[in-house]
């Protein structure tokens, strides 16, 4: 078969495509339109839901420096009752003697209290039937005795049975008195202080 054309325009004969044409600048335009167009609708939302939060934590603020405020002025204005404040230093006295009492009481490296029950068991121990004791004075290591004997003989016999006390045994009793009552028994005071207690 005869070839009736010939085709003379060659490949490399072809002008070339320019970079930017008029197609492609477009489809870059209506690229770009829709990019700035989500940015925008997605910065929109976000900027509507962060002003929601910030009005709402300015809302919460507000309303917790108003209620400091209020408790502020509550506690500014609330003064302690003079008799309640009265009644609860008296309190506070009472215990601090209270707690001064037991700590003497139970300690056991104190004459006085091993100390007063542990004596008037001996002294009960020690008991003479001409003896009647009315008063029993123990102060640290100062003692008083005072009471009624039916002699004055008994007043010594009953002082010697302090040696086999554990208590009162080795006391020095530097003063004793003896005078003759209306009933013709001797009232007696015996003590260990430097001035002899009357009764």
């Amino acid at each position: 078969m005869a070839k009736h054309t010939l085709n003379l325009l060659q490949a490399d004969l072809l002008p070339e495509q320019p970079l930017l044409s008029l197609n492609r600048v477009a489809g870059v335009c209506g690229l770009a339109l829709i990019i700035m167009t989500t940015w925008g609708v997605i910065g929109h939302y976000q900027i509507k839901s962060l002003t929601v939060k910030h009005n709402a934590l300015r809302a919460e603020t507000s309303k917790n420096e108003s209620l400091l405020a209020n408790l502020e002025s509550q506690l500014s204005q609330r003064k302690a009752d003079p008799a309640l404040e009265s009644k609860l230093a008296t309190l506070k006295l009472v215990m601090a003697n209270k707690k001064a009492l037991y700590s003497q009481l139970t300690d056991s490296s104190r004459t006085f209290v091993t100390g007063f029950a542990s004596a008037m068991t001996e002294l009960s121990k020690m008991h003479h039937r001409g003896i009647s004791l009315k008063k029993v004075n123990i102060n640290h290591d100062d003692m008083t005795f005072s009471g009624t004997a039916k002699s004055p003989e008994a007043v010594p016999e009953w002082l010697a049975g302090f040696e086999d006390s554990v208590l009162l045994s080795g006391k020095a009793f530097i003063n004793f008195k003896l005078e003759e009552n209306e009933q013709k028994y001797t009232d007696f005071v015996v003590s260990s202080k430097p001035e002899v207690e009357g009764e």
